[in-house]
This record gives structure tokens, C-alpha cells and sequence, in this order.
């Protein structure tokens, strides 16, 4: 690792330092650095930033600064070129982000030395009547959901072509496994670890006692049409809102040829990660 891009959340408390320490490092040590041109305004240099969307063309990996949504950001930007990404967690729960504050120099010198592993995550793609032939890719989820509206959204799903069954629902999340401990688990969904290829469907607020979440094979196609009469259908991908669906549409969710290529030291497991951040697993505490 010789060149270094650098992504960050702008409203986290220690951006400001943590940037300026970031570009310090990779200066005395001969590294070439690049910040997105957001950062700007914070540490002034100019003269080394670039466009987010461009970043990746001068940089062997990513350093992303803030937490889960400051990850999605440096995948959608860099993912698909297949640019490794280091989180540098500055947030509350950052699941995401692999290293935290007073972590950084000792990773920064771990990236200089190669002294790390590469994971790669899944990610999922979709082709939505509204964007045309434009693919737009996940690394979390998709969420068809009513947005503003308060009534019920009657959606039919199938696989490979084949029906599976009709929800009347608030909405639906389609997730890869490293979504499966975002949105779809407060709705119900089950833990996934990270490295498995799957496709996960989970409702949200089923109208009916027997809707479950359903885990399919990486490999199928998922296509959700939208039913009733005059209904609109929201759509986001990880978080962010992509567009809209009416009755009689439909969109189709499969997996990307691409993965997420994510830098990880050696450090807890996944399952680690789980019981400190999300107290999985932790016994009730008992009054004495």
C-alpha cells in the first residue's frame, strides 16, 4: 500500500484531527495522499483532493472515517473498482469499521508493511423501471417500503420466476449477509455471518402471523412486483433513496459479479464483534 484515499463524515467530532494525522503520517512516510474534495473545507489541501467518486483512481486502498454509513459511502464509491477499504470507526457502534481512534497509527503502519488480510462481502444488484438499464448495487439491503403513506403495500415475490407468496406489509428488506445485522435484524431477521453468499427476505410489520424471513441461494434472481391499484412503492439502497415503484411494476435483485473488498487486521471474530457491540448472546442481569 502506497497510495492512500481518504473518505470521511464531515459532522464526526474528530474528522478534522484525525484527517490531518492521516495526511501527516502518509507524508513522512513517502506515501501519496488523496482526500475527498468535501474534506476540503475542514483541512484546507486542495492540492491533494479529488471528486468521491474519483478518489479511487489514485489510491491501492481507502480509509474511511466515521462509521457504518461512512463504509456504504466508500463502497459505493470504490467497491466496484475493487479498491480495498479500511474503516476507521469514529461513530457509536460502527459494525462496520474495523479499527477505532487510538487504533489508527498502528494500522496505518500495519497497511504501510502489507500486514493485513482481505475479506470480501457480497453485494447485491438491482434493476429497477424507473433507472432503465442502470444496475445500482448493495452492500447492506434494499428496502421497498410505503415511505410517507401510512397504508398497507401489497407486494407479490418470486424466484428465478417461480412465486413465493404475497406480503401485505409496511415493507420489505432484500439483504446481503453483512446486512443482516443492520435494518433486517430489528425487524426479525437472522444473524448471517459476513463471509457466506446469500440472499435474505425479511418482512416488515406483516399482516399476518405466518410471514416469515426467508433465506435464498445466492444464486437465484428475486423479483418483487408491486400489486394493488394506484399504490407507490419506495425504494432505498443502503439508506439512501433510489426511486419509486407503482402498481403493476417490478424490480429484480440478484447477485453482483463484484464483491466488497474490506482490509482486516488480526483481531476478534465476527462473533466477537456480535456479543461487544451488539450484546448477543449476554445473560439478563439478575438483582442480588
Amino acid at each position: 500500500m502506497k497510495k492512500f484515499g481518504i473518505i470521511g463524515h464531515l459532522d464526526r467530532p474528530q474528522i478534522k484531527e484525525v484527517t490531518r494525522t492521516i495526511i501527516k503520517w502518509a507524508e513522512k512516510n513517502g506515501m501519496e495522499c488523496r482526500i475527498c474534495a468535501e474534506l476540503v473545507q475542514l483541512v484546507g489541501r486542495d492540492d491533494i483532493a479529488s471528486e468521491k467518486e474519483e478518489i479511487w483512481k489514485h489510491s491501492d486502498c481507502i480509509i474511511s472515517l466515521g462509521g457504518d454509513g461512512s463504509m456504504l459511502t466508500s463502497a459505493r464509491a470504490a467497491g466496484c473498482h475493487q479498491i480495498p477499504i479500511l474503516g476507521i470507526n469514529l461513530g457509536s457502534l460502527g459494525f462496520l469499521t474495523e479499527v477505532t481512534h487510538d487504533q489508527l497509527l498502528q494500522s496505518l503502519d500495519k497497511l504501510k508493511n502489507d500486514d493485513f488480510n482481505i475479506e470480501e462481502r457480497m453485494v447485491l444488484e438491482i434493476s429497477l423501471p424507473v433507472i432503465g438499464s442502470t444496475d445500482l448495487f448493495a452492500l447492506n439491503d434494499f428496502v421497498f417500503d410505503h415511505g410517507e403513506a401510512t397504508n398497507l403495500i401489497q407486494l407479490d415475490l418470486y424466484s428465478n420466476d417461480l412465486f413465493v407468496c404475497s406480503y401485505d406489509v409496511d415493507g420489505v428488506i432484500i439483504s446481503t449477509p453483512t446486512g443482516s445485522t443492520a435494518y433486517s435484524l430489528s425487524v426479525g431477521g437472522p444473524i448471517i455471518n459476513p463471509l457466506m453468499e446469500a440472499i435474505m427476505v425479511s418482512p416488515i410489520s406483516p399482516h399476518t402471523l405466518t410471514l416469515r424471513p426467508v433465506i435464498f441461494p445466492a444464486g437465484d434472481i428475486l423479483t418483487v412486483k408491486v400489486g394493488g391499484v394506484d399504490k407507490k412503492l419506495r425504494v432505498s439502497i443502503d439508506g439512501r433513496i433510489a426511486g419509486e415503484l407503482i402498481s403493476g411494476q417490478e424490480a429484480s435483485v440478484k447477485k453482483s459479479d463484484y464483491k466488497i473488498k474490506l482490509i482486516k487486521f488480526e483481531a476478534g471474530s465476527f462473533y466477537e464483534v456480535l456479543r461487544s457491540k451488539l450484546h448477543w448472546g449476554a445473560r439478563p442481569l439478575l438483582n442480588t
